[in-house]
């Protein structure tokens, strides 16, 4: 079916587009607007961006949602990372999780021979 609304839309990450579902759609300057936005702009999904700020994904999504406030060593981190992505960008991309590559899967049945 066609959804007229979705047809001008660039395609998105799925995982992304439903944290923001989730989202109570946080204010603007909020850390989990930030989180948000940061997660968006360099195609984090939930485990590589727990990954990327050393927190597990549970913590991350409640971050995303608002329901838990971060330490101030969070927000620290964010800035920090916001600045070194901007002066030193070949720096930071090695602070950057990898992306795992899906395993092909194998159809069908493997005959054994002996």
């Amino acid at each position: 079916m066609h959804c007229p609304s979705r047809a001008n839309n660039p395609p998105h990450n799925f995982r992304f587009s439903r944290l923001m579902t989730n989202a109570q759609h946080p204010t603007p300057d909020s850390f989990a607007a930030r989180l948000l936005e940061t997660m968006h702009r360099l195609n984090l999904n939930e485990a590589r961006a727990a990954d990327y700020f050393g927190v597990p994904v549970f913590t991350l999504r409640k971050w995303c949602k608002g329901q838990r406030e971060p330490s101030a060593v969070a927000f620290r981190l964010l800035d920090v990372l916001g600045m070194i992505e901007a002066l030193a960008p070949a720096l930071h991309e090695s602070f950057l999780p990898p992306v795992e590559q899906p395993t092909p899967r194998k159809r069908g049945r493997q005959i054994v021979q002996n």
